[in-house]
């Protein structure tokens, strides 16, 4: 059995995502010896920003603009005067932009990447790369780590006519012209793509429709978080089968390693847990849900990543300490459907594992993913680190938990925390309450002195917009970092006001009544819905909501440095690092 394991488009370029290290290192522990990973991400940046690819760009905006002097049809979308005025424009930006992309590219790859003007420059020369490189597929918009497609992601009728549409989806060419048949060249029996967020549904099922036509031997299955939300939509949802055989969700590596087994032997899928498939005209969903036992498992495997490749001078290693949440109480909150309970690893064998990462990657960079790590383990962490004298720079999220004391936070900090995630989502007392958060004001105040002091950074995710919630209180939560001096002037600080979606595995969706919704709405269409419309008894309509999101934004925004700490956690990261050992003799003074 060969398995070829890829993570498509679109994602961030900073650094790898966990997803796919994570499977390889379990299939190796199981002995299974012949298998790849890809992440077609970066690939596929790295060859659009080239100027080789840039040539081949300008002579389909050439031939596309002789073909709507002749055709063009109506004001606006495909074949109109705006797609033609789209490719005007972006023949008119290309004798700029070629002489500069590979340039930008190496700009982010190298030190220059710490010059924040230059960093600021080569994002935005990407940016206007990719919007030329768009404009063949208007009204299609590509961004370095979205994609947004006249199609709704949400509709299963939508995605199936995405992953054919020659003229709008730019993946169909890329991926035939670069990446198909290398992947074919591979000759797997099984093919696992991983789709972990929205922006890279059509992506990762264009890929997987074109692999099947190429060759419909290759067994296809889809894993990630975004599936694992829409278990019952799946059940009733057979036409997505046209694109892929199967679906893996919640924790896949005890999953593709029963599948890998059953490929290769009687082909039974009912024993494959974690698996959605179609037998005999039915979906079928293997329950129950089956859950890892993370002390069982290795150190994630990046071999066959080009870390060289990513968009930053030195490698940011996402890792992992435990999966679910231990607190798992807020009311907005569907992130713990990903992984049904909390695990954790052992502290000990954690360090064991960044050690070996750390020398055989050759980095002391790590971003942990875990949704909040608990205090009593991470302590431990800590002493492990300390005691080795392990220089390890690191990230992770954290809760305001009145227990993580000035004293935690120091022993922190001396274990390499650059910067902690925090989720805030408000500072108004009634609306921490009604959230469940188990958060206080005065928890929330002290740790952001104690962070600042100690020089750690600090993150706060903020929501507009939850049931009931007022205009005076949305304000507060705003007030709280606009006017915090102290916190949003410290370096490496960086705030994310998000505005609030009702979620369908959200704790809120049990109970929505008592939470002050009273009516929810899904199109008919929208078959693969994440969310819902709703209608409010009190507080803002969210209508309301979203022009107060929108006034919120923009207040942080003046407040808040956006580039890089509120572009990227690694890319921050990296920026932290940098500063710290500039002004390590005033941080050393730091009790």
């Amino acid at each position: 059995m060969k398995v070829s394991l890829l993570f498509p488009p679109s994602w961030h370029p900073s650094q790898p995502y966990l997803s796919l290290p994570c499977l390889t290192a379990f299939l190796d522990q199981a002995g299974i010896t012949e298998k790849r990973q890809r992440d077609l991400n970066i690939e596929m940046l790295d060859t659009i920003l080239t100027r080789t690819y840039g040539l081949l760009v300008y002579e389909r905006l050439v031939d596309k603009l002789k073909q709507l002097e002749k055709t063009r049809e109506g004001e606006f979308g495909p074949g109109s005067d705006e797609h033609y005025a789209k490719v005007v424009e972006a023949l008119d930006r290309f004798p700029h932009l070629i002489d500069e992309i590979e340039p930008a590219k190496a700009s982010l790859r190298c030190e220059e990447f710490y010059d924040i003007n230059r960093y600021r420059e080569c994002l935005f020369l990407i940016d206007r790369w990719l919007e030329v490189v768009s404009s063949i597929y208007f009204p299609t918009r590509l961004t370095v780590v979205d994609n947004q497609l006249s199609y709704s992601i949400y509709s299963s009728r939508d995605i199936v006519k995405a992953v054919k549409d020659e003229e709008q989806n730019p993946y169909i060419e890329l991926y035939r012209q670069y990446f198909l048949q290398s992947i074919l060249d591979d000759q797997p029996d099984l093919v696992g793509i991983s789709i972990t967020a929205t922006s890279q549904i059509i992506p990762g099922l264009t890929l997987s429709r074109l692999i099947k036509e190429a060759n419909p031997e290759i067994h296809v299955t889809i894993g990630g978080s975004i599936f694992t939300r829409l278990v019952d939509n799946l059940r009733r949802c057979e036409r997505l089968f046209q694109l892929t055989d199967d679906f893996i969700v919640f924790e896949g590596e005890t999953a593709l390693l029963e599948l890998v087994n059953q490929l290769a032997g009687h082909k039974n899928f009912a024993k494959v847990p974690n698996l959605i498939y179609r037998h005999e005209g039915k979906v079928i969903v293997n329950q129950p849900f089956y859950s890892e036992n993370l002390a069982q498992h290795p150190a994630p495997n990046y071999d066959g990543f080009p870390l060289n490749q990513y968009l930053a001078p030195k490698t940011v290693l996402p890792v992992q300490f435990s999966r679910g949440c231990y607190y798992k109480d807020c009311a907005f909150c569907a992130l713990t459907l990903d992984h049904q309970n909390f695990r954790q690893k052992d502290p000990v064998k954690v360090v064991d594992e960044l050690q070996y990462l750390s020398k055989k990657y050759d980095t002391p960079f790590f971003f942990f993913t875990d949704e909040c790590l608990a205090l009593s383990p991470a302590r431990r962490l800590c002493k492990e680190i300390t005691s080795r004298n392990f220089d390890i720079q690191w990230t992770a999220e954290f809760r305001f938990e009145k227990n993580l004391s000035r004293e935690l936070l120091t022993q922190l900090r001396d274990a390499g925390c650059h910067k902690i995630v925090f989720g805030l989502e408000t500072y108004n007392k009634r609306m921490m309450d009604f959230m469940q958060k188990g958060i206080t004001q005065e928890s929330v105040q002290r740790i952001c002195v104690d962070c600042v002091d100690l020089g750690i950074a600090v993150h706060c995710y903020v929501i507009v917009g939850f049931p009931t919630e007022t205009q005076e209180e949305a304000l507060e939560t705003m007030n709280f970092i606009v006017e915090n001096t102290n916190l949003n002037s410290s370096y490496g600080f960086s705030c994310q006001p998000c505005l609030f979606d009702l979620e369908k595995e959200a704790p809120i969706m049990s109970d929505p009544g008592g939470y002050g919704v009273q009516r929810i709405m899904r199109p008919a269409a929208e078959d693969l819905s994440l969310g819902f419309f709703y209608e409010v008894k009190e507080g803002m309509t969210p209508e309301e909501a979203e022009k107060l999101y929108q006034y919120v934004y923009e207040k942080i925004s003046e407040v808040v440095v956006e580039l890089p700490f509120n572009y990227s956690m690694a890319d921050g990261l990296l920026y932290i690092a940098r500063h710290k050992k500039q002004h390590a003799a005033e941080f050393s003074s730091v009790s």
